[in-house]
């Protein structure tokens, strides 16, 4: 009888740390230009794709593009998240270049009423249209030409029954966006005076 109970107990352990775990559930990257869009990194809701978005076109040297993001996690069975981020690059051409990382602030315990499911983020307190923070201007330095905005988000675990690092990183292909930067109205009058400058002389030389 103790060995039955005994292989019992045992039997209900293993069932129960199979089931232990932590993971996410939704993820999103939040683009502010004038105002702040969220688009869905590995969830499905009513928010559009960030995958091939074409997030339009930006001055250079006027207008603003900062990422920020958002994402829900799980956790039982003594599993635990300890942090999270979103990490981008931006590149043109072919992939290229180092990823920097932004992290998340803890937001959000218990999500919808779930034990376990938690919310972090970079808008306060997961209240959309709130206070955030980003990261600088991703314009700054950027020459004319089109580009690519590739991200991805990761958590970190007590590494209790889940690995210490989970990935949201559309199966290792990331998610990216295209933007095209365009030149100053101001230069644009500089190269059209240029070429106008140009033709006339061009004309008198002819004449």
């Amino acid at each position: 009888m103790k060995k039955v109970i005994a292989v019992a107990i045992i039997f209900a352990a293993s069932i129960a740390a199979s089931y232990g775990a932590a993971g996410i559930f939704d993820s999103f990257a939040i683009v502010n230009t004038a105002s702040s869009s969220f688009y869905d990194v590995g969830a499905s809701t009513a928010n559009p794709d960030f995958q091939g978005f074409d997030l339009g076109e930006f001055t250079a040297g006027v207008d603003n593009l900062q990422l920020g993001g958002q994402t829900k996690t799980f956790k039982n069975n003594g599993s635990d998240v300890t942090s999270a981020a979103i990490f981008y690059r931006v590149w043109s051409g072919s992939p290229s270049g180092s990823f920097a990382s932004l992290n998340y602030t803890f937001q959000i315990d218990n999500v919808g009423g779930t034990p376990g499911d938690q919310q972090w983020g970079t808008d306060a307190a997961g209240v959309f249209g709130g206070p955030a923070y980003y990261t600088s201007n991703l314009l700054t330095g950027l020459s004319n030409g089109a580009y690519n905005l590739e991200v991805y988000t990761r958590i970190t675990t007590n590494g209790v029954d889940a690995a210490t690092e989970i990935f949201n990183n559309n199966g290792g292909s990331n998610y990216s966006a295209t933007f095209t930067v365009v030149p100053e109205p101001a230069t644009w009058a500089l190269l059209a005076g240029g070429l106008t400058a140009l033709v006339v002389f061009r004309r008198r030389r002819i004449s």
